[in-house]
């Protein structure tokens, strides 16, 4: 989980304020806290025309508060590259149920999503319904058990990696909802009904989001909600159209470790220090749709790489060769190694097994990765590597 040179002393199972304290101190560590513009929103995104050189300059507009004058302040930069790595979690996405939008009107505040839950203090003694049971489902599910009335409903599509044959104390199961009634009744496939609800939680995860890009100005978007995919992507972090553009973050593998190979491999192409060069239009247009046609067949989403069939080490391969080895002065940032005992620990590591159907389980709108140990005594130094 953990960059590589930084190791997440933690293990792999830890709460989230964990994981920010590892992230603030990793900024500590390599003083580049102090390199940072923080509390300033990028409002806008825009291609300026070519320079001589041929390639794309931007121009940024940028917001801060100001709470002196209790103004914003809006100005603008330009840039010679961008990258965007602004996260997957945004954009709240709630699937379409018939009478949702009359429910939420005539019932507001009653239908909410993870994204504005805190605490389980907060849902004390109400009668709850969660919608979900990826991570973010089961996690809100199992803690709204120890302060919400009985049972806490959960609504699931299909079964997920680490339910068991049947539901733990103070939890019931419920299928799909089917309908919201103006009543305030919710009926559900099966044809139940729950007419005492008094918080409906969404778990259902999120939409990538690139709000400041101009899409406009810059000829198109470049995202694809559709194909729910970068438009003219290579490697999940250049675009064919944008070579002065990276993104980092679309893919969800070894988190913060393919976070740093992506930005590695963005910084040497941007400084022009990279091994190998990027394939040609036509090379990059040709993995694009190689890789749609891969996952079409699979049913499975366009950035999704799994570790167990050998993906995420071809891919990370391919960002380290196109990055390259250490300089000899030792200036720049180099790709890290995978090695052995960091390959052992991860594959030591397993995901919890796929339950009933792969493809009920494909319909997860929410796909976080789970993990369970096999054996926590035999691997436990290892883990830091990961």
């Amino acid at each position: 989980m953990s960059f590589s040179d930084v190791q997440f002393a933690y293990g792999p199972f830890v709460p989230h304020w964990v994981v920010k304290q590892y992230i603030e101190n990793y900024f500590s560590t390599h003083r580049i806290d102090s390199l940072f513009v923080l509390r300033t929103t990028v409002e806008d995104v825009t291609k300026l025309p070519n320079t001589s050189t041929g390639l794309d300059r931007w121009s940024l507009t940028l917001r801060r508060y100001d709470p002196v004058a209790q103004v914003d302040v809006w100005w603008k930069e330009e840039y010679d590259a961008v990258i965007f790595a602004n996260g997957h979690y945004s954009v709240p996405y709630v699937p379409k149920v018939d009478g949702l939008e009359e429910y939420i009107q005539k019932f507001p505040g009653r239908v909410i999503h993870s994204k504005s839950y805190r605490s389980p203090l907060n849902f004390k003694d109400k009668n709850v319904l969660v919608i979900g049971n990826a991570a973010s489902g089961h996690d809100i599910t199992a803690a709204l058990a120890k302060t919400a009335n009985h049972p806490v409903y959960q609504s699931r599509r299909s079964a997920s990696r680490w339910d068991g044959d049947k539901p733990p104390p103070g939890i019931e199961w419920k299928p799909v909802v089917k309908e919201y009634l103006l009543n305030g009744d919710i009926l559900f496939d099966d044809g139940s009904v729950l007419s005492h609800i008094d918080t409906v939680i969404y778990s259902t995860g999120y939409k990538v989001s690139f709000p400041f890009w101009n899409s406009r100005a810059n000829g198109g978007p470049i995202w694809d909600y559709r194909q729910n995919r970068l438009i003219g992507n290579y490697l999940h972090v250049f675009l064919r159209d944008f070579p002065t553009v990276g993104v980092v973050g679309i893919p969800r593998t070894l988190t913060f470790r393919s976070f740093e190979y992506q930005a590695i491999a963005l910084a040497r192409v941007f400084s022009g220090r990279n091994a190998l060069p990027l394939p040609s239009k036509e090379e990059q247009t040709r993995w694009e749709e190689d890789r749609w046609n891969l996952v079409s067949r699979e049913r499975r989403k366009f950035h999704d790489i799994p570790w167990d069939n050998g993906e995420t080490v071809a891919y990370l391969d391919e960002l380290f060769h196109l990055a390259g080895l250490p300089l000899l002065s030792g200036s720049g940032r180099y790709p890290p190694i995978l090695n052995e005992r960091t390959r052992w620990a991860i594959e030591h590591v397993k995901k919890y097994p796929e339950p009933g159907n792969d493809k009920d389980q494909g319909k997860e709108e929410e796909k976080e990765d789970r993990w369970t140990v096999v054996d926590p005594t035999s691997y436990k130094d290892s883990l830091s590597f990961i």
